[in-house]
């Protein structure tokens, strides 16, 4: 018995939701990276490397999966890779799950040059391993959709993505009431949005500027298509002259250097990713394809034999360069620089300013954070001290705001106040006690204030809420090591052992 049109129909929309009405989409979107962000690892390439400190990386495969080796001062340790990030197109980067939690392979493979080398940020670390915990924002432009455990940094569901890749609800926006009335206007069409709520789709993912600042009482996961980035969070960026460079080239600054073009600049807003990039439809012939895409707006401003047929304008006015922050990779530039041999800007502004400005209520707020947070990731004190002054002027305002009061703890304790910035943690720690990190937070001003216990207790309540968040895990050590305590110190070793899981422990069937 044949199967009836209407079997068919449904059996297509349970493997893909959209290929059933849209099928010419979702394959041509299927050939782009984006559809391959993020996999399950398979049998991964071989290879080792010996970084500049003396610590030796193994990547080899047997009947139980890829692994990867760390071996240092005498002792080793192996990890299965659980999932690739990145499509491999440029790179790969890898993840591992160590009890129900994922964290950062210190290792990247890099396609053009066949071979491993240390991840981004890992480069200078005398210590690199396997502990830097992967956060939900860290993951939500390189998946599908995270299976976040709350409550924990980097605790996740298993399985820990669905979908694991890049789908169309990253552009479309959530696809139930389109499936239940599929009409136009029953789904985001980013083609039909206007302004800032058309160039964030493609923001999302590919501005990053400095630091990005969530609204109070929103999460960087509650964008979704159709709004601006500026009604969940506000990305700040070095603040540079309208019109000069963006600084070094960035793999993940595509937006802030369209920005920068003249193109951009002149086209009244006209201008944003989709006029040259179909993520539906991947070009055969690139250049021909993107010489078009000038030649609609350039055809009668250059002469005939500048515009003949063959030229490459992207190979010419959008060059491939080499990332600042992107490994061992090379991007187009997308400032689009009439004279590819330009200078561009070399030392990086001081100043930061919003992308787009965020609601006037808590404007100042957010450029503070962006100072505090932005300043204790680059030790920058100079920023610390700016981002306090500007918290000071609003600070009854937001008497309330856990982030807030995270920034006040963080700029006091870096200025060496730590009774002041006990006070603070103290404070978001009561609005939300849930939150692991506002219990190491409190830890942390208790221990600079001397007050040996309280720390622990904090700090042991916050692996009680996140068993593997290891930063409170190595405090609390410190602390049972210096009073010889070594009861609790063994029993402390063994709770993270047994929340590992085998996840650190060499197969036997290598």
């Amino acid at each position: 018995m044949k199967p009836t049109l209407l079997l068919l129909f449904f059996a297509r929309a349970q493997a893909s939701p959209c290929q059933a009405c849209h099928p010419k989409e979702v394959e041509g979107y299927s050939h782009y990276g984006m559809a391959h962000s993020l996999r399950r690892a398979g049998r991964e390439p071989s290879g080792s490397l010996e970084n500049d400190f003396g610590t030796k990386f193994t990547v080899y495969s047997n009947a139980a999966g890829t692994w990867q080796r760390i071996e240092r001062g005498g002792e080793a340790s192996d990890y299965r890779v659980a999932y690739v990030i990145g499509s491999g197109n440029h790179a790969s980067g890898y993840l591992v799950r160590i009890g129900d939690h994922l964290f950062q392979s210190p290792l990247s493979y890099y396609t053009a040059r066949r071979a491993y080398g240390m991840a981004p940020g890992y480069e200078k670390l005398t210590d690199a391993d396997f502990t830097r915990p992967v956060t939900e924002e860290c993951l939500l432009c390189h998946s599908g959709r995270p299976r976040h455990i709350s409550g924990t940094v980097s605790g996740y569901e298993s399985p820990a993505f669905d979908p694991e890749a890049i789908s169309c609800e990253r552009c479309h926006g959530p696809t139930a009431e389109h499936l239940r009335r599929p009409v136009p206007g029953s789904i985001v069409n980013p083609g039909k949005l206007q302004g800032a709520a058309r160039d964030s789709i493609c923001e999302q993912c590919h501005l990053s500027g400095v630091i990005r600042i969530p609204n109070p009482g929103k999460k960087i996961e509650d964008f979704r298509p159709g709004l601006r980035l500026e009604d969940v969070f506000t990305v700040y960026r070095f603040a540079a002259p309208p019109g000069s460079p963006a600084g070094q080239f960035k793999v993940i600054s595509h937006s802030e250097q369209l920005a920068a073009s003249a193109c951009a600049r002149n086209s009244n807003g006209k201008l944003w990713c989709g006029v040259c990039h179909d993520p539906h439809n991947k070009p055969v012939q690139p250049v021909s394809y993107y010489r078009e895409r000038c030649l609609s707006c350039h055809a009668r401003k250059i002469s005939s034999v500048h515009a003949a047929p063959g030229r490459d304008c992207v190979g010419c006015h959008m060059p491939r360069r080499e990332t600042s922050d992107g490994g061992h990779t090379v991007f187009t530039d997308h400032r689009i620089m009439r004279r590819p041999d330009e200078k561009t800007q070399s030392a990086e502004p001081t100043e930061l300013a919003a992308w787009r400005e965020p609601d006037p209520a808590f404007a100042i707020r957010s450029l503070a954070l962006a100072y505090i947070n932005a300043g204790s990731e680059r030790n920058s004190a100079a920023w610390m001290v700016r981002g306090y002054r500007l918290l000071t002027e609003v600070q009854n305002a937001f008497r309330r705001d856990p982030a807030t009061l995270r920034g006040f703890g963080t700029a006091l304790l870096e200025g060496n106040r730590p009774r002041e910035a006990k006070i603070a943690f103290d404070g978001a720690l009561a609005i939300d006690p849930s939150d692991p990190v506002n219990e190491e937070n409190a830890g942390r001003a208790d221990l600079a204030c001397g007050e040996i216990e309280p720390a622990a207790e904090h700090f042991e309540q916050a692996l009680r809420l996140d068993p593997l968040l290891l930063s409170s895990a190595e405090l609390l050590e410190a602390i049972y090591q210096k009073r010889g305590d070594s009861a609790k110190e063994t029993a402390l070793a063994e709770r993270l052992r047994a929340a590992m899981g085998s996840a650190g422990i060499r197969p036997k069937d290598r």
